[in-house]
This record gives C-alpha cells, structure tokens and sequence, in this order.
C-alpha cells in the first residue's frame, strides 16, 4: 500500500492504508516506529524497534485526552492535542518520530469488505470510483479511499464463483488532515493513516505466537463510545463492523441507574463492576432482564440466533462447588458408653507394652484428646464477598446494555456460520479499555458458546521499556493493542 499523499483517492492528500493479509517480508525495513491511538477518552503511544524476531518494544505511554479535543472520534482542536502529545512523549522517553496513527469513527470513517464481480487491478480501480458512493453516509465528493482485493484461494480460482472480495476504507478529508495537523505539532513525522481493524489484526494474530494465523477469530475491540468487531479467517479480515456501544454506556447506565454523576459512575464502574457469574449461570440475571428465569424465549421475545450452549461452562466465580457431605460415622469412634474410656481401668484387650520401646518415644496422643473438626457450611456469598450488595447494583444496572452488546456480537457470529457454515469459529479476543469489565470473558464465552479471552497483546514479545512497570503494563495491556499493531506495521508488512 502507498504511503501518505500516493494513494488512491478521490480529491488528493493522505489515505488510509488497510492491508487485508499482511505478509512478512524477507528482509523488513526495521528502525523505530512510534504507533498512535487518539481515543476519545484516553491517548495510547507505542514505540518499537527492530523486526521480526528482533522486534522489541522500548517504549510505552497511556495518558487522558485533554477534554474538548477529540469528539465522536474525530480531532476537534489540532494544536491542544498537538501539544500534549509532545509532553506525553517527553514525560515518558519515547524519542522516535516516524509514526502510523489511526483514524476511527463511524461519523467520518468506513470501512468495509464488499463483494464485486471479478476483474483486473486497473478495472477495479475505475470501478471504485463508483461503488464507493453505495456504502459511505456522507458526502463522497470529499473523501480519501484505498482499497485492496482480498486473496481467497477457495474462491478464486472457482469458475462457478464470478465475484471477489475487496476491503475498503473511506475517510473524510478534513478528518485526515486533522490528524496530520496533530501529528505535525507534535513533532512527529506522519508515515500512514491506517485503520483500527486492521491494527488490532496486525498486533493480535499477525505477532502472535499461538498459531492463530490459520484460525478463524473475531477481535473485539471496546473503545469508550462504541466497539470496532472484526471477523478474521484464516488472518485475513472478513469482516469488519462496529458497534455503537463501548465503555460511556455502562458508565451512563450506572449513573441512571443510581443516581450518580458521569465522573462518580466512572469512579463506581471500576471499583464495582463485576459480572456476577452466579447470577448468570443460576437464570437470575435473566428474571433480572426480561422478568423470567427462562430468559428471552419465555419472556416471548423472538431471536433469530442459534447458541451453542454444549460449551463447557466456566469456572464458578466464587470457586467450590457443593458443601462436602458429613464424613460416615467411623465403627471405630470412642463411644460415651465404652467402659474404657478416660477410665483407669485396666483394659483386658489392649496390647501389652513393648518392653523394648524407646524412653525417648515419644507416646501417641489419645484419640479422646483428638481436636474436633467441624466441616465448613456453605457460606452465603455476600459475607465471602463483602461488596458483593453493591456490585449486585451495578450490575443490574449495565445488565441491559450488556445482553445488547453480546446480542450484536451474536450477530456477528452467525453471519460467519452462515457464510462459512463449514468451518467453526475458535476464538473470541477482547481487547481495549472497556474490556477490563471482569468477567466479561466469561459472560461471553457462556452465552455465545465460544472460547473467549482478554488478550494480552504483548504476551511473547519483548517488552524492554522501562518507563513502566510490569504490574501497570498488565493492567493496560488490552488497551494498547491499536498501537502497538500501528507501531508494528513496518515491521510485519516490510517496506512498501
């Protein structure tokens, strides 16, 4: 794909650079790439160097965009966010300049995998032109566009099948430009304006070390007003859509719910907001949501999804399982009756001393002395979890919105049944500052039916920067996915 101001476009300037199967070149430029995230509510900065084997991440940063600068996705106020991106840099020794950023946002970006009739590149290229306009919701008289064909070995070589797949990004100008402006006042050098999908892609299969080149994932990424789903087979994506849902809609939900203000429902969202898996599993949270523990089909509320409920279950939330029953009585407990016990009376049954036994033994303790053990009752799970009484609250509060969430990831996971019904879905990856939600994993993987996991973008790489610590590091890990796959895409996809 080419670089910023070579693309293919309609009115000129930068591009997006979606690459729907990136490939690792033979010998990758290397050098030091700074990947950046502008979220609405917080900014990630990745920097790495190296490539290939040798990638190494030297640098690492997370700071809260200044209000005012970022709205709905989209730059407000170049010069603000210009100069505190410079100060973020500084603050945490992060020296590169080259840098791929992001452009995200369904009020001024798309992007699409669309289905045309099989033709040459230059073909393509004019019929792009046109097709553009069907799936854009604003003008397309002011955009930047890039397209790329996605390779499908199943389809494209098929004389019964007349139609490929393109992937498509579409961008308003004035969006892009603002990010250029962005970068400029801060003293970077823009390369790329990349894509979301294809980042959280990039950092989550292309670097992985578990083989998930070859499977069929969908990522999930939870940014704080809505969710970017991309359906990925065999690495390439197939399916990208977002959702207008993210993190500020558990947050209002909170704050409705109990009456609270959008900074203390914040506050309350990551102290309390906990997934209650017991509820789930025992049909509670259902009555909570529709009125019966039979959840949607009692409540007579129709779904057109099939769920896989055969999945194993995941493990309790609170551990144990039933109360151990009572040990059998021993035929050889002491009884009150036994005529021996704590007497002094010689017992005509016991064993004669052993005249040999060492002075120094030491004698066995008498069962009559014996400890009593009592087995432990089951103890109700408000005095094993003393906050348990609020996080049921807010609970019941993001319940609604989560059963929609999940629903609209359904959804995503049935379009890819039904257009691959032959192949399985093997896992789901959440990642972005909203999956921290605990058990979120779980809530998921119990009512879809397929594993599910908060990614750890970082696991299996070398991570050598010292301006955080590991226990921090951990705790933003799903955050800094975006950037870390821009921050890497010179090194997985070699020189353009």
């Amino acid at each position: 794909m080419a670089r910023l101001g070579e693309g293919t476009k309609k009115g000129g300037g930068a591009k997006a650079a979606p690459r729907p199967k990136p490939v690792v070149r033979a010998r990758p430029s290397g050098g030091a790439f700074v990947g950046l995230d502008i979220g609405t509510q917080t900014i990630k900065m990745v920097e790495v160097s190296g490539a290939g084997s040798g990638l190494r991440v030297t640098g690492l940063a997370i700071e809260n965009t200044p209000p005012g600068t970022v709205m709905q996705g989209v730059i407000a106020d170049p010069k603000t966010l210009g100069a505190a991106l410079k100060q973020m840099r500084t603050k945490n020794g992060i020296k590169a300049t080259k840098c791929v950023c992001s452009v995200a946002g369904a009020a001024g970006m798309v992007v699409r995998v669309i289905e045309v009739p099989k033709m040459t590149p230059s073909e393509l290229a004019e019929t792009m032109k046109w097709e553009v306009e069907r799936h854009i919701p604003f003008a397309a008289s002011d955009v930047e566009l890039s397209f790329q064909k996605i390779d499908n070995p199943e389809t494209d070589n098929d004389p019964n099948n007349p139609n490929m797949e393109v992937l498509l990004a579409v961008a308003q100008r004035d969006m892009i430009a603002q990010h250029i402006n962005t970068l400029t006042a801060a003293g970077l050098t823009p390369l790329v304006i990349d894509v979301e999908p294809l980042a959280v892609g990039r950092a989550l299969i292309d670097l992985s070390k578990e083989g998930l080149q070859s499977k069929n994932v969908v990522i999930v990424n939870m940014g704080a007003s809505q969710t970017d789903v991309g359906v990925f087979k065999g690495g390439a994506l197939r399916y990208p859509r977002t959702i207008p849902l993210g993190g500020d809609n558990l947050t209002r939900a909170i704050a409705d719910r109990l009456g609270l203000s959008m900074d203390a429902a914040e506050d309350e969202k990551r102290a309390h907001a906990v997934i209650l898996m017991d509820l789930v599993k025992s049909g509670q949270a259902d009555e909570m949501m529709y009125g019966t523990a039979g959840g949607m089909e009692d409540a007579g509320i129709s779904t057109p999804f099939d769920v896989d409920m055969s999945a194993p279950l995941p493990p309790p939330l609170f551990g144990g399982g039933e109360t151990p029953a009572a040990a059998p009585a021993s035929p050889f407990d002491i009884a009150d009756d036994n005529p021996f016990a704590n007497s002094t009376a010689t017992n005509p049954f016991a064993e004669p001393a052993n005249p040999f036994a060492s002075p120094f033994e030491e004698a066995a303790p008498d069962i009559a002395d014996a400890p009593v053990v009592v087995e432990p009752a089951m103890v109700p799970v408000e005095q094993v979890e003393p906050h348990y009484e609020r996080r049921k609250e807010v609970f019941n509060a993001i319940l609604p919105m989560l059963g929609e969430f999940v629903m609209e990831l359904r959804r995503s996971v049935d379009y890819f049944r039904s257009k691959y019904p032959n192949d399985t879905m093997d896992l789901i990856l959440l990642c972005g500052g909203s999956a921290r939600v605990q058990n979120l994993d779980q809530y998921i993987e119990y009512d879809l039916g397929v594993p599910t996991s908060v990614a750890d973008p970082f696991a299996g790489l070398n991570v050598v920067s010292k301006n955080m610590s590991v226990t921090r590091r951990m705790e933003i890990a799903s955050a800094m996915t975006v950037a870390l796959g821009l921050a890497a895409r010179d090194a997985v996809l070699g020189k353009e």
